[in-house]
């Protein structure tokens, strides 16, 4: 549609607040004719959706900056700025991260468009309110990946719906940011269902809204409010969440929408182009994998020890390759022969990670007692992976075993930067596993040069890099 082609044009040039544009976009619907009809206001939000999945090509954004920065993966070596972000050699210049922030902010112009024009339409009243919610449950996602990648953001909630409107935002401290998005996440939960079906299933429910706000809560060290959250997820009236008793059921194709599903980013097979391919970049290079492996992500040594012989999801995250090594074969769809035809979806959020945010939070509330809260959330996902239990531990003890867990059960998942940055280890375990260049500045990456560029008003840069 023409008009979300005009909104990405808006998108891009606020995020990188241009200056001035001499030439108009010669063709396009405006906003006064397009935001009519309830098909306007569906069609509207699908855009909205659209930046989840594009975060760079099949959702691959998620891997580079949440496990090649980390102990988990390491890059092929054909990809510069792959390899700058796995030896932290990156600067501002790296175009993923460029890519990550034009794609989120997209998102957030065209939520912030959808939040002021849905409510106009004269439609019923129940859809109309309940994709508002999924409007700000998307901008709170979004803004929440932002900042924890790039602290302190711009916050812009209003709809850009002309050239003139274009202006030079400033970053907004990240406590700002934070409330933003925990309001956003506070309004949808409220009116989001806590499940759908039929053609609706995977949009953004009561059940996710409220698992992202515990992680939020997580993060902020408001352990009291991120238990209370994770907890109402898992007694949560039907939601129907809960954890696959067998290992590989977890990421079989025929269990998409399950009950482990919480919010994930979606693919449909077939010839249409909404198929992914993100197995191909973890398979073995020219492995027949989707058409053709890439090698593009490898596991490292290390992860692949850290799960014991007992570990039943050693067998599901793992396959050797025919040159000896280990690659991650956690998604498979036996039917996708070429590329971008994978159904897999992308998991953004498990049922099996709640179940760990309050293990975590819990934990940080009480000295552990066995067979307490705590210890019955994490023992729990290691049950499923027939892992003994935990007992005996100390508090410290026991953060280190829930950590180590997270580690384990969300591999791969785009998890693992984030869970080190916020619980202060990135620095001391990769130094420990030999990556020298880490330090502590990189608990941030640098805002990308080119908005940085154009608009001044996104200045300082983060400490530690180039200004």
């Amino acid at each position: 549609m023409k008009i979300f082609k005009y909104i990405l044009l808006l998108s891009v040039l606020w995020t990188t607040s241009c200056k001035k544009l001499n030439e108009n976009p010669e063709a396009f619907i405006s906003p006064e004719n397009f935001y009519k009809t309830k098909n306007d206001a569906v069609s509207a939000i699908t855009a909205v959706y659209a930046p989840v999945r594009l975060n760079g090509f099949v959702t691959r954004n998620y891997v580079i900056l949440g496990e090649i920065t980390t102990d988990n993966m390491f890059p092929l070596n054909n990809s510069a700025p792959r390899i700058e972000l796995n030896t932290y050699a990156h600067t501002s210049q790296n175009g993923i991260l460029r890519e990550t922030w034009d794609n989120f902010y997209i998102g957030i112009t065209r939520a912030n468009a959808s939040i002021n024009r849905i409510p106009e339409i004269n439609m019923e009243e129940a859809l109309r309110t309940r994709l508002v919610a999924e409007a700000k449950f998307l901008r709170a996602f979004y803004y929440y990946h932002l900042v924890r990648l790039f602290g302190d953001l711009p916050i812009v909630t209003s709809e850009v719906s002309s050239l003139d409107q274009l202006t030079y935002p400033k970053r907004d401290p990240k406590a700002d940011v934070y409330k933003q998005i925990i309001a956003d996440l506070k309004d949808a939960e409220t009116i989001l269902p806590p499940s759908y079906s039929g053609a609706d299933r995977g949009r953004a429910t009561s059940g996710a809204a409220k698992s992202f706000l515990a992680s939020v809560y997580l993060t902020l060290k408001q352990y009291q409010l991120a238990a209370d959250k994770a907890n109402e997820v898992m007694t949560l009236s039907g939601a129907g969440y809960g954890l696959w008793d067998n290992y590989p059921d977890v990421y079989d194709i025929k269990n998409e929408f399950g009950k482990e599903a919480i919010f994930d980013a979606q693919f449909v097979s077939g010839p249409g182009g909404q198929g992914g391919n993100l197995i191909a970049f973890f398979a073995q290079e020219n492995n027949s994998v989707g058409g053709r492996g890439f090698g593009s992500f490898q596991p490292t040594t290390d992860i692949y020890d850290s799960y014991t012989a007992g570990d039943k999801r050693k067998a599901v995250f793992f396959i050797k390759g025919t040159d000896g090594k280990y690659y991650v074969n956690k998604w498979v769809d036996a039917d996708a022969t070429t590329e971008n035809q994978s159904d897999n979806n992308f998991p953004l959020m498990r049922y099996a990670e709640v179940v760990l945010t309050y293990a975590e939070a819990y934990n940080e509330l009480n000295t552990p007692v066995n067979d307490n809260v705590a210890y019955k959330a994490v023992n729990s996902i290691r049950k499923r992976a027939g892992l003994p239990d935990l007992a005996n531990l100390t508090q410290d003890g026991l953060r280190d075993a829930i950590l180590q867990e997270r580690r384990l059960e969300l591999a791969f998942e785009g998890s693992r930067w984030f869970d080190l940055v916020r619980t202060g280890k990135l620095v001391s375990t990769l130094t420990a596993k030999g990556t020298t260049n880490v330090r502590e500045y990189h608990n941030l990456f640098p805002v990308p040069q080119f908005p940085l560029g154009v608009n001044p008003n996104l200045a300082p840069q983060n400490p530690g890099y180039a200004q």
